[in-house]
């Protein structure tokens, strides 16, 4: 005879062996919404503490288990795509609660993947047009401040290419009319700049630094040491003086990088600098920058653009529709046609009309 106390174990037990049998996505979705600082996940009054993250994620988890739909309700709005298709790969599936509805699960799933796709059109259209605003006004995307931002890469492609003259023109600032602090900053990030820039160029020449040992003095190369169409006992004009060679290598190394691009050339790079440094604003690459100001600010939208935007989808959706209906009446047609053929091929080849 199984006692109380025996089926209140047991059911603790199926409790424990349910939870242990969550895959491990849905349990990195508990772990996710409990880590969203914009989730309630019960009434508290302004001076309670907050609650601490392992109590979050087993009241979500508290939620997935009574009820799914709930669940998907509630906090399906914080999930991304990812978590969303985990979601209806894992937790849609038998038994379904009698107070569930799969159809309404698979319906939500749908609701929130489109909501995220159009959310993502429309922060990819405001920042595109906050970047446009920032280029107006020059500050932002000014060679400075890109500089700042990205100095590794203004290096590569702009810096390494300026004379001395258009270096000192670029670092030059009105000290009269700066103050104090502004001279101070001015001279930190400079040298920042270029600490940066040595630490950069000093790995850059480590992991370009050959490894293998030097080759022995006056080694002849093995090119050099026959010419095609040539005796074996001819001699070869080849040079191996260490002198020569180190010679040419310091000539070149001494010349001046810009002189090697003319002005066209380095226009180009410059471009290319610049286009970079959009995307990666775009891409929202910029650490410093407050993209939340941007994403959910409104005043940033094309109503025309947006207008088009679902006029076009509403045409594409009504061409699509015409499409499968004329698609479906050709199909039906072809059939008939078909069957009518056999009947009148089957009726030629009868005995009564063949002579």
């Amino acid at each position: 005879m199984t006692t109380g106390g025996d089926a209140e174990g047991d059911d603790e037990g199926q409790t424990t062996a349910q939870v242990a049998e969550l895959p491990p996505e849905l349990l990195d979705i508990f772990k996710s919404l409990a880590e969203n600082n914009q989730i309630v996940f019960k009434s508290q009054q302004i001076d309670d503490p907050e609650l601490p993250f392992l109590e979050k994620q087993q009241l979500a988890r508290e939620s997935f288990e009574k009820n799914r739909e709930n669940f998907l309700i509630r906090f399906g709005g914080y999930l991304s795509v990812r978590q969303l298709s985990s979601f209806q790969d894992l937790a849609t599936r038998e038994p379904i609660k009698s107070d569930e509805s799969l159809e309404e699960m698979c319906l939500l799933l749908e609701d929130f993947k489109r909501k995220l796709s159009t959310r993502a059109v429309c922060i990819k259209n405001r920042r595109y047009r906050a970047m446009q605003q920032l280029l107006e006004k020059g500050e932002y995307f000014s060679e400075h401040e890109m500089m700042q931002r990205a100095p590794d890469l203004y290096q590569e492609l702009v810096g390494q290419y300026l004379t001395e003259a258009e270096k000192k023109a670029r670092d030059s600032y009105d000290v009269k009319n700066t103050s104090f602090s502004g001279i101070l900053m001015h001279s930190l990030e400079k040298q920042q700049r270029d600490e940066l820039l040595e630490e950069s160029a000093k790995e850059h020449d480590d992991e370009a630094s050959p490894s293998d040992p030097p080759p022995p003095d006056f080694e002849v190369p093995v090119a050099c040491q026959k010419q095609w169409g040539g005796f074996d006992d001819e001699p070869v004009a080849c040079s191996t003086s260490k002198s020569s060679q180190a010679v040419n290598v310091s000539k070149i190394s001494k010349i001046s990088t810009p002189e090697f691009y003319n002005p066209g050339e380095r226009e180009l790079l410059r471009n290319e600098f610049l286009s970079m440094m959009k995307e990666r604003f775009l891409s929202g690459e910029d650490k410093d920058f407050d993209y939340s100001a941007v994403d959910d600010n409104a005043q940033l939208d094309d109503l025309k653009q947006i207008e088009q935007d679902e006029e076009d989808a509403y045409f594409e959706d009504s061409d699509d529709e015409e499409e499968m209906i004329e698609q479906a009446r050709e199909e039906k047609e072809a059939s008939s046609e078909d069957e009518l053929d056999i009947y009148m091929r089957h009726l030629s080849n009868h005995h009564s009309l063949q002579n």
